[in-house]
């Protein structure tokens, strides 16, 4: 199996009510159980509204200008499948995907460096 990684993009459940977002994770969680079951989920995370962007070792930008919010990478999860196919159809399951674009990218495996 091999990992991939979906990097969910947008801001939506930022400024959602607080029984808004129980919906909405109380889908996501099902939808991660049914993967843990299956061995399929390795990890996600929602990210932090810090952060900064570095343009060079000299140029760092903290304050703006920031990406548009559809954009912006809000949150990622790390599966396990035997290729970006299988990847991209349990990436359709996904209920955020309703809501925010997801682009799913295989991650790095070095074992494709060795001859």
């Amino acid at each position: 199996m091999n990992e991939f990684i979906l990097l969910v993009h947008g801001k939506k459940y930022k400024d959602e009510s607080p029984e808004s977002l129980k919906k909405h994770m109380e889908r996501y969680y099902t939808w991660m159980e049914k993967l843990i079951e299956k061995g399929q989920f390795v990890k996600g995370e929602r990210l932090s509204n810090a952060g900064n962007i570095l343009l060079s070792k000299e140029e760092i930008i903290t304050d703006g200008p920031f990406l548009e919010s559809k954009e912006a990478v809000g949150g990622y999860i790390i599966i396990r499948a035997k290729n970006l196919k299988e990847a991209t159809e349990i990436t359709k399951s996904c209920p955020m995907l309703a809501e925010m674009p997801i682009s799913v990218r295989p991650m790095f495996n070095p074992d494709e460096l060795k001859v």
